[in-house]
């Protein structure tokens, strides 16, 4: 059997179209129904849009709409199948649909770190800085979005020293700018780290590194913590 990756094209949607919205996190499993004999549109809440969708070519049709940035399929047979949805984040969420008589559905998955939890999201701001910075902080290695914030992906080569390569991979941006890196050890040499070395890139909070002894060719990630501006100062891309 074969599995068909998809990127997103989206269709307009109806709004006579019955409506689901599942909240989900990544790296979760959730069932939901699917039109057997019409159209079904599933997408990203909170402005997000899909990446990718995947799923087994025999029994379900999926075509992409640009446009929203959300699926659509239609099911080949009134079997229930699995589908893997991966959105702009680069985080997937595995779908267990099950066909049904009826018109077409619209299914929105709406993140549960994307809610608007305002009560959260001003407890946290009460929170002395030091526990709130390691609160945050923990979310983001786990590789979740903090409540309050958004996050845009990069891939950008960051000058640091001939023995490392320094990639930005994400900043999540709310009540402080948080810099994801992954950092390898290019050398021939074991690489100790030490967060002070990070000090003068730009203007920097804190510093959180995952491992701080690197085996030649071994990575791991950095997290830059500067304020709510972001101001990075002299940093420099490498080219």
């Amino acid at each position: 059997m074969t599995i068909r990756w998809v990127l997103l094209l989206l269709l307009p949607v109806s709004a006579a179209y019955a409506g689901q919205i599942i909240e989900v996190e990544p790296g979760g499993t959730y069932p939901v129904r699917a039109a057997a004999n019409d159209l079904t549109s599933i997408g990203m809440a909170d402005g997000l849009r899909l990446q990718a969708v995947f799923g087994m070519e025999t029994v379900v049709s999926i075509s992409k709409d640009e446009a929203f940035g959300r699926a659509i399929i239609k099911p080949i047979s009134t079997k229930p199948f699995s589908l893997i949805v991966t959105d702009e984040n680069g985080d997937s969420y595995s779908l267990e649909v099950t066909p049904v008589d009826g018109p077409g559905e619209v299914i929105t998955l709406q993140r549960k770190s994307h809610q608007a939890n305002e009560s959260l999201i001003k407890a946290e701001r009460e929170m002395p800085f030091t526990s709130r910075l390691k609160r945050t902080l923990k979310t983001v290695a786990r590789g979740d979005v903090p409540a309050g914030y958004t996050v845009e992906r990069r891939d950008q080569a960051v000058a640091l020293w001939v023995e490392a390569d320094l990639r930005l991979l994400r900043i999540y941006q709310g009540s402080m700018t948080i810099e994801h890196y992954v950092l390898r050890n290019v050398s021939g040499t074991e690489m100790r780290l030490d967060e002070r070395e990070f000090k003068h890139l730009g203007r920097v909070v804190s510093v959180a590194i995952r491992h701080h002894v690197l085996a030649p060719q071994g990575a791991t990630d950095v997290f830059i913590v500067r304020d709510a501006s972001g101001a990075r100062g002299d940093i420099h891309e490498r080219t």
